[in-house]
């Protein structure tokens, strides 16, 4: 009974994504669920013969014949409890106009809730909160659905934008994508003026628009791009510390810019940190003196004896 249960969540499963991708891969399916390529085969097979006009092409994957479209699916309570999580995040983490067209889509969530579900996630919503860290940018301007329209019209942006050292520029750029690593957003694009791919935090975006110059290359995946910056703004810092404050600190760690760590021999661990400010990891360092050393670069130290010699003691 369980066996014929889960087959049936799975035709399911697999019915949600003929309707939300337009190339279903096998491979992809029997890897998400677990099973074999034999048994996705069969899935797809049965439900041709439940009257779902499915296309399969050799090498390529499965799709809905175009027009075709699917009665509309009910969502589980626990789906509708993620979309409810989700839309708390994206409140406080995107920009208002995102924001807003999520709101939008929730609605349509929530309208296709059956009664008995709405109410549930009407209680449970003042149970979910989602609270902007002191760092995070407090007003970021309305650029993501610019941004990714542009992805996928495949069109150069031209922004104004502010660097770490509040010089302004105004830059022509192929976008690649977005990302989120805490508390900011990033474009990952290729920028004209520098002939090369760079990271800008969208909170130093001034205003952007796009042009109706097409893309002049093709572009690798976004998570190739991931750390790619402005070597300019940033400095590599080399610590070596005990095992016991990587492990305790390792968020804060993160947040300044780690990048690697490595066992040493003698037990300690060798963290390598890409910096935006170089202060900041001498203050790290100097609440962790009796445990943590500088490799380098010698600022650092001399940063460090600068904060001790204005100590008023």
């Amino acid at each position: 009974m369980d066996k014929d249960l889960n087959r049936i969540d799975r035709i399911s499963a697999l019915l949600v994504q003929l309707q939300s991708r337009p190339i279903v891969k096998a491979s992809e399916m029997a890897e998400r669920f677990g099973v074999s390529l034999r048994t996705i085969y069969r899935d797809m097979r049965t439900l041709s013969e439940a009257g779902v006009p499915i296309c399969g092409n050799s090498g390529v994957g499965y799709s809905l014949i175009e027009g075709y479209r699917l009665p509309s699916l009910m969502f589980t309570k626990e789906e509708a409890m993620a979309f409810l999580t989700a839309e708390k995040i994206i409140e406080q983490l995107t920009d208002n106009q995102n924001s807003n067209y999520f709101r939008q889509g929730m609605d349509k969530i929530r309208a296709a809730l059956r009664a008995v579900d709405k109410k549930y996630l009407h209680d449970m919503d003042s149970t979910i909160a989602v609270y902007r860290s002191r760092n995070a940018d407090e007003s970021l301007p309305n650029l993501m659905q610019v941004i990714l329209s542009s992805i996928n019209d495949k069109l150069i942006i031209e922004i104004d934008y502010i660097n770490a050292d509040e010089n302004k520029s105004k830059r022509l750029l192929e976008a690649v994508g977005i990302s989120y690593s805490h508390p900011r957003w990033y474009l990952s694009a290729w920028c004209h003026l520098r002939k090369e791919y760079r990271m800008f935090r969208l909170d130093r975006i001034n205003s952007i628009q796009t042009t109706g110059n097409e893309h002049t290359k093709i572009h690798p995946p976004l998570e190739s791009l991931l750390g790619c910056d402005d070597p300019g703004c940033l400095t590599e810092v080399v610590l070596h510390t005990s095992r016991e404050v990587s492990k305790r600190f390792a968020d804060r760690c993160y947040f300044m810019g780690l990048v690697e760590e490595k066992e040493l021999e003698s037990g300690r661990i060798e963290q390598t940190y890409m910096a935006y400010s170089l202060e900041a990891l001498a203050r790290w360092v100097l609440a962790n003196a009796d445990t943590t050393t500088v490799i380098k670069p010698v600022e650092i130290k001399e940063i460090i004896k600068q904060i001790i010699k204005n100590l008023d003691l």
